[in-house]
């Protein structure tokens, strides 16, 4: 009997902590990085506190190509507009994203040859004298020593 009320606290402590309502918390970010590849990203992004997350990011390439994300998560979901220079992109609306490209529709997609490692360099095996060290008390070593 002391066991099943002992069990029986531990059960009322675990619901009431759970039960306790998560409270969301305020908050405000933003960064702007330069790549190594001579390009630039940043982002940005706040909460009101009420469930309701905004912000947006950019990545921009040294071939000035550029992407903007803006996006808002509430209780309706989450919802972006992306605007794009990039080759290949077009103005589409899949799921709840709108994509707004500004990028020439007839200029060729330009895909970026993947270059293989070089294979490693094995040197040739060119007939000659092979040394073999072998214990003195080797058959092969009667007459060497």
């Amino acid at each position: 009997m002391k066991v099943f009320i002992v069990f029986a606290a531990l059960i009322a402590v675990a619901v009431a902590q759970v039960s306790e309502p998560i409270v969301p918390i305020p908050y405000s970010y933003n960064y702007n990085a330069e790549t190594e590849d001579g390009g630039s990203s940043s982002r940005q992004e706040s909460s009101d506190g009420a469930g309701r997350v905004s912000g947006s990011y950019t990545v921009n390439n040294i071939e000035g190509h550029s992407r903007v994300v803006e996006y808002i998560a509430d209780e309706n979901g989450f919802r972006a507009v992306v605007k794009s220079n990039e080759p290949g992109t077009t103005n589409q609306n899949p799921a709840d994203v709108t994509v707004e490209s500004s990028a020439d529709a007839t200029a060729p997609v330009l895909n970026r040859a993947v270059i293989p490692a070089p294979k490693p360099v094995v040197p040739e095996t060119k007939p000659g004298v092979r040394y073999v060290l072998v214990p003195i008390t080797d058959p092969r070593a009667v007459g060497y020593y």
